[in-house]
């Protein structure tokens, strides 16, 4: 039997590889044929099986019927690279590739949800478009300070209400659980090495997107949720692999972003009238390991982020810091043997998005197989899957 060809877009073809950053040879590499033959394709002087488009599609992270379409779709643009590396490290092509295609994914995500609040009667938040908008919009020229005051309003935080969460897991779903409430996709990536990237955000009015990387401590996932939540509020979408404070190697969104978010978890107020602070000697400027580690879970941040608001506040030297920062290990959180299925599930697809799924599918809009398509999750597991997902915490 002859084998069908698929008369698709070369220009789709050079697009979708470009998009996941992958130069010919590693594209051909992944996709299981010779440079030449793609490069035919790419020209038009040849075409792939309806075979070789499955594996180009599940390689590229696009859909099959895309490869047909005359122009690219115009909701998708490269997120801009707020990353800088260390000047003996270069990412290689597939390290970039890795990342790509998971920030593919997570669009292709927030799409699904915008259309699924097309299609459904849903009772989630929703503003003019069907689909929820995040109104609150800034600028670089306000100071930190207010620009956190502004999203602690916004958000409805309580500081108070905060200190008595666990933390750990309790305090990364509480954070998670109160900017989906507005209207945020929160998504979680594993795949990703935390050397890659710390967070990424889509900074859309409706349906912003924040990804994290699971790969991170708690208290570090934490943080870039608020690094990302700042990079929404000023409207800049972005890929960050941030330290806490490197004024020379990041540019003024990324030192501002920084600022902000520790301005939010770590209100001055709240800082200075803690028991650590206020029992701590006035004019010593050296913090002990086990201060740090209670002000580090009580405000459910790093140590780092609490020693640079104490540098900030005039509550140590930057030697000390400087020194601090430089005896501590930036690696990833230790891995643990196995997981908790359900728990990984929600981390990844996030609460707003598997709600919307949800209703999608009791509402009939969705098959099964729509549902693990869009899921990675059995129709058969959602018992189990909702009782986790609408737990208090």
């Amino acid at each position: 039997m002859a084998k069908s060809n698929a008369y698709i877009n070369p220009k789709m073809l050079i697009w979708s590889r470009k998009t996941v950053k992958l130069s010919v040879a590693l594209a051909a590499q992944k996709i299981g044929v010779k440079p030449e033959k793609l490069e035919a394709w790419e020209k038009g002087e040849a075409f792939p099986t309806i075979k070789q488009l499955y594996k180009v599609a599940n390689v590229y992270k696009r859909p099959f019927a895309l490869f047909y379409f005359p122009v690219p779709p115009k909701h998708f643009k490269p997120l801009k690279d707020f990353r800088k590396f260390h000047h003996q490290y270069t990412l290689t092509e597939n390290e970039e590739y890795i990342l790509q295609k998971e920030l593919i994914l997570f669009q292709q995500k927030r799409q699904i949800a915008l259309d699924l609040y097309e299609q459904l009667d849903t009772d989630l938040p929703a503003g003019k478009a069907g689909a929820p908008e995040f109104k609150l919009k800034g600028t670089v020229r306000q100071s930190p300070e207010k620009l956190a005051e502004r999203i602690i309003e916004y958000l409805g935080v309580d500081h108070i209400e905060v200190a008595d969460i666990k933390p750990g897991y309790d305090a990364l779903n509480y954070w998670r659980k109160l900017l989906e409430s507005k209207g945020i996709l929160v998504f979680q990536t594993s795949g990703v090495p935390i050397h890659i990237m710390r967070g990424a955000c889509v900074a859309k009015e409706v349906l912003p997107v924040i990804i994290i990387n699971s790969n991170d401590t708690q208290n570090g996932r934490i943080f870039s949720l608020f690094h990302e939540l700042v990079h929404i509020v000023l409207r800049e979408d972005g890929i960050s692999n941030f330290r806490y404070s490197d004024r020379k190697l990041y540019d003024q969104v990324e030192v501002h972003c920084n600022q902000t978010a520790a301005e939010v978890l770590v209100p001055t107020s709240s800082l200075l009238e803690s028991v650590v602070v206020r029992s701590h000697a006035s004019r010593n400027a050296e913090w002990t390991a086990d201060e740090l580690h209670k002000l580090s879970n009580r405000f459910c941040v790093s140590r780092e982020v609490i020693l640079r608001r104490l540098l900030t506040l005039e509550k140590t030297t930057n030697n000390f810091y400087q020194n601090y920062r430089d005896n501590q290990d930036y690696g990833t959180k230790k891995k643990q043997a196995g997981g908790d299925y359900y728990r990984n599930k929600i981390a990844k697809n996030g609460g707003l998005f598997l709600n919307l799924v949800l209703q999608g599918y009791y509402q009939e809009k969705l098959t099964a197989s729509s549902f693990w398509d869009y899921t990675q999750i059995k129709a058969s597991n959602l018992a189990k899957l909702e009782d986790r997902l609408y737990a208090k915490i």
